[in-house]
């Protein structure tokens, strides 16, 4: 992977989710073979222990590990931030990439929609609980990064707070562009929170990425996947963006920022909406029970207060 420069992740730890398949897999694959000491999140322990083996096989290096966890459950999250916090002192690069679509309404223990609770929620708990660990890294001229995987069907995603989690007319795919618009209004107001010398926080666009994505809603996921193939690009290109965030120096000229093809690019106006991304971090916080102002202390610009 000499295009992004050889060992150019050398010595760093970075946590990736969503990464036993797809982009994730390949993100670890490429973070790997640059130096760094990457840590797995999966759901599934056999898969994710494959997928480990199989990529230090290849590239010939033992700096993988992993962890296991449903990150759709808030037990789960704040268990999966407690062992990483035990095993990591410091974390130089949180890439929040699990995620799926439920083309049915399905409801977690904690009573929240799957969809909102795993792409949008998951991100929320586990970024707030791992903010120290981030700063920790932090050195003169190299902030921490977080990389957000969101999506461009974020563009025709509108949220509306009375029905947050689609309790009354649920769609999935309207659910699914919903979370990634949750995403970037995240992304923003994460930014916007953290001083940036410290940590940086960006939001990206894999591109419409060959896997398993949607194959897990029987023959309609099966149906909208073929669709999807038609015009997908394969998983190393798909993570090409987010493992580049991880380390070019490009990702520290600036915060908040939405990302596609290695490009800051303008996300939708909803996207850019700040009552909303406002609204959105107090309703997460309220759903989370999670206080921002004492996780995310140390981290804040000195001049601004959540």
């Amino acid at each position: 992977m000499t295009e992004y420069g050889a060992r150019s992740l050398h010595g760093r730890t970075i946590v990736i989710t969503g990464a036993s398949d797809g982009i994730g897999r390949a993100a670890v694959h490429a973070c790997a073979e640059l130096g760094a000491n990457v840590v797995m999140v999966g759901r599934d322990e056999a898969k994710t222990a494959a997928a480990a083996s199989s990529i230090m096989t290849a590239i010939g290096q033992r700096a993988i590990t992993w962890e296991i966890a449903d990150l759709s459950r808030q037990d789960a999250v704040r268990d999966l931030a407690s062992r990483l916090r035990n095993r990591l002192p410091r974390i130089d690069v949180l890439v929040n990439n699990a995620g799926a679509i439920f083309l049915d309404r399905q409801v977690t223990t904690d009573g929240f929609e799957r969809t909102f609770a795993l792409n949008h929620l998951g991100y929320f708990t586990l970024t707030l609980l791992l903010i120290d660990r981030l700063v920790a890294s932090a050195v003169p001229g190299q902030a921490a990064r977080i990389v957000n995987v969101s999506s461009r069907a974020h563009e025709g995603a509108r949220l509306d707070f009375d029905d947050l989690q689609e309790a009354r007319r649920y769609r999935g795919w309207r659910a699914y562009a919903n979370s990634k618009l949750c995403n970037i209004l995240f992304t923003h107001s994460l930014a916007r929170r953290l001083d940036p010398a410290r940590v940086v926080a960006h939001a990206v666009h894999p591109g419409v990425v060959s896997t398993r994505f949607a194959t897990n809603n029987g023959v309609m996921g099966g149906l909208l996947r073929r669709v999807m193939d038609v015009v997908s690009v394969d998983t190393t290109q798909g993570a090409d963006t987010m493992v580049w965030l991880s380390h070019a120096p490009d990702a520290l000229a600036s915060t908040g920022d939405y990302w596609v093809k290695r490009r800051r690019t303008t996300p939708s106006r909803a996207a850019r909406d700040q009552v909303t991304a406002d609204r959105l971090w107090r309703e997460s916080e309220r759903l989370t029970g999670l206080d921002a102002d004492s996780v995310n202390g140390d981290a804040r610009p000195s001049a601004h207060r959540i």
